[in-house]
């Protein structure tokens, strides 16, 4: 049931994902990658319990803009990366070297995220500073 759920759910978020993936070209080349990583790897390299470290910040990052770009669950993420490339292109995920994140880890970091309200503010201010003509 819950892997046909999430099944259902991936694959009405990924109808509309030719045009998404241009998106997310757009994405890349529009946001300030580093400067957000510089914001939150403090926060995530310092945070022990329930993290696990081994996914790089940067690639974290970029998977919780995926989650909330495609509005997807944690497990549906999971599961996106597992199966569409240019996914884990994004997210800069090289499936023969790279873990891909566990449901758990994913939730975490948004957690992490959504826990530190002078983060949430200041990754709201990097992405409000992206001019308006290079938005998606």
């Amino acid at each position: 049931m819950l892997y046909s759920t999430i099944m259902t759910h991936m694959s009405e978020a990924l109808v509309e994902s030719r045009f998404r993936f241009k998106q997310l070209r757009e994405m890349e080349r529009s946001v300030a990658w580093g400067e957000l990583t510089e914001l939150v790897e403090p926060h995530y390299l310092s945070s022990e319990a329930g993290r696990n470290l081994v996914i790089p910040a940067d690639t974290m990052i970029r998977i919780f803009f995926l989650q909330h770009c495609y509005m997807m669950t944690p497990a549906a993420i999971e599961e996106a990366l597992f199966q569409v490339e240019e996914l884990r292109e994004f997210a800069l995920i090289d499936i023969g070297q790279d873990l891909i994140p566990c449901e758990e880890s994913i939730k975490d970091f948004s957690s992490l995220i959504n826990e530190q309200e002078n983060l949430v503010l200041m990754l709201s201010k990097k992405i409000g500073d992206i001019p308006k003509n290079k938005t998606m």
